[in-house]
């Protein structure tokens, strides 16, 4: 079995990092059933579900990595870049494609609260990994967007 990153002297980063890692299909699975049965989200119904999930697996593994500290924000651009131009050749409009990322963080939070709830670990560590994801998937909305204005040629 793969280690997880374990980076930081954070017990709480550790656990979150390990969670997502050991969990990742799990949480993939309760996603994308969501993201297909959302009302705000019906052009991924006709999308390839293949891609969809790959790229679903791959964001929850990157968001460990940056996590532990070990993915820039320069991959954060260049892969939701890549995806924003998927997304929009896909013909997943952009509101959809920004909902997808909500989505998917929202189900994150609600996995991590319910796996860690009786955790009593410092008020400022939970802070900080707050801001961590958050970061992460700002960074990743602004890199999306970026794509579809590429894709679209409204940007050059």
């Amino acid at each position: 079995m793969k280690q997880p990153l374990v980076r930081s002297k954070k017990i709480l980063s550790n656990r979150f990092i390990h969670l997502i890692e050991e969990h990742y299909e799990d949480l993939t699975q309760t996603f994308m059933t969501d993201l297909l049965k959302h009302p705000e989200t019906t052009a991924y119904r006709g999308a390839d579900r293949d891609e969809i999930y790959r790229s679903s697996v791959m964001i929850y593994k990157d968001l460990s990595t940056w996590i532990s500290r070990e993915f820039s924000k320069q991959k954060i651009e260049e892969r939701y870049v890549k995806i924003g131009r998927v997304r929009c050749d896909m013909g997943i409009p952009v509101q959809q494609a920004m909902k997808g990322l909500i989505l998917q963080r929202r189900h994150i939070w609600l996995f991590v609260m319910d796996k860690m709830y009786d955790d009593k670990t410092d008020y400022m560590e939970a802070l900080e990994l707050n801001n961590r994801v958050t970061l992460y998937f700002d960074r990743a909305m602004l890199a999306m967007l970026k794509g579809y204005t590429l894709a679209t040629g409204q940007l050059r």
